[in-house]
């Protein structure tokens, strides 16, 4: 299946390191011309990037930067929290289990300081995500000899789509969509109907240059889905997701490399023991902790090494540094059928759907709880236990 890949841009040295480490030669060798002509070949010319191998890196580099605006990266000067992982914190997914770093813990408590550099930073590496994607995209359909052929072009678009529901779905109303290329444009704010329009146009040209690839088509047909139930159209989502298979996935995926392409939720929770699985935060959060529910599979450490109080929950879908992280797949197709099933009043149907997924697993069936209320609350739990630890819980 065609999932996104991370991986790392190389990096561009700095013209005064160049500068400096000149001087120090001069100072202690014999002048030589020959040194100050040497290619840099860490340098890449934007002239350069104006063909087929540019767009490739330019490729490679918006799928990095996706998974790092989506997921974070770890550790170290290069270290940014992603949107999957603030959205865990800020809802019931996830508790803040240390005692440092108090920008952080502040989300888990709900007192987030819009001046806090993780919060910009992540607010920011999220435009540069969509953005890099678009600018991959188009310039594919530059010096693609065949566009329509070429299913990297729609996959990008996908997920500049994708990238424009998740902010619809996380921030306030009145986010705004800027450009800075060629020139500096400042983006009108938008309210969220008019993100997911946004995100609709995106998707329109992810269909049209799918290159016939099934995977992409699927993406994009998922995220669409996810685009109209936010506009409260349920039965276009339902009917936009139908083709998609249930055992479809695409997923950003991570390595143990580079720190840039470690999956920093899994160092937060397995290695710092940061942050934990919640259980029942707050008044009406979810019993993900100790549910015993194979979709959120944990494992119980004891009280916090740090505050000596907070349980401490690993969660085991996150299996290393190199675990991948799910962006839309075939399950979410059918909770969404499931959810304009619901709305259009076919119990059964909607009861069929949500059992068929759960087999899957194994699972024991469900039955019918009764009520239009209560059924609300099923297929809510059923989606956050589904769609744990995947941004989707806001």
């Amino acid at each position: 299946m065609q999932r996104a890949r991370l991986i790392t841009r190389t990096p561009v040295r700095s013209r005064w390191a160049r500068i400096a480490g000149g001087l120090a030669l001069m100072l202690t060798t014999v002048a030589c011309d020959a040194l100050l002509e040497v290619d840099d070949p860490d340098i890449i010319e934007p002239r350069e990037l104006q063909s087929l191998d540019g767009a490739e890196a330019a490729y490679s580099g918006a799928i990095g930067d996706f998974a790092v605006a989506k997921d974070g990266s770890a550790g170290g000067l290069r270290a940014s929290l992603g949107l999957v992982q603030a959205g865990g914190w800020f809802t019931d997914e996830f508790v803040f289990a240390g005692t440092g770093r108090p920008s952080l813990r502040a989300m888990d408590l709900r007192e987030l300081d819009p001046d806090v550099f993780n919060w910009a930073q992540l607010y920011q590496n999220l435009h540069v995500a969509r953005a890099g994607a678009e600018r991959a995209a188009e310039l594919f359909r530059k010096v693609s000899p065949d566009p329509v052929a070429e299913p990297r072009i729609g996959e990008l678009y996908a997920i500049s789509a994708l990238v424009h529901v998740m902010m619809g779905e996380h921030y306030c109303q009145g986010i705004p969509f800027g450009d800075a290329v060629p020139d500096l444009v400042y983006g009108a704010p938008l309210d969220s109907d008019q993100v997911m329009d946004r995100a609709l146009e995106r998707l329109d040209l992810a269909a049209q240059f799918s290159g016939g690839s099934a995977d992409v088509s699927n993406l994009a047909r998922v995220v669409l889905g996810r685009a109209l139930l936010n506009k409260g159209d349920f039965a276009g989502a339902g009917e936009a997701v139908t083709a998609v298979p249930t055992d479809f996935t695409y997923a950003s995926l991570h390595s143990g490399g580079t720190e840039r392409q470690s999956n920093m939720m899994y160092v937060e929770n397995h290695e710092l023991e940061e942050y934990s699985v919640a259980d029942v935060e707050g008044v009406n959060g979810l019993d993900f902790a100790t549910a015993g529910d194979p979709r959120v599979p944990t494992e119980f450490l004891g009280p916090s090494k740090f505050d000596g109080v907070t349980p401490m929950y690993l969660y085991l879908t996150l299996t290393s540094r190199a675990a991948p992280v799910q962006a839309a797949s075939g399950i979410e197709a059918r909770l969404i059928e499931a959810e304009a099933q619901l709305q259009d009043g076919l119990v059964a149907d909607w009861l069929t759907t949500l059992n068929d997924a759960r087999g899957t697993l194994g699972m024991s069936a469900l039955t019918d709880p009764g009520s239009a209320d209560a059924r609300v609350d099923l297929m809510f739990r059923e989606r956050a236990f589904w769609l744990f630890n995947t941004g989707h819980r806001l």
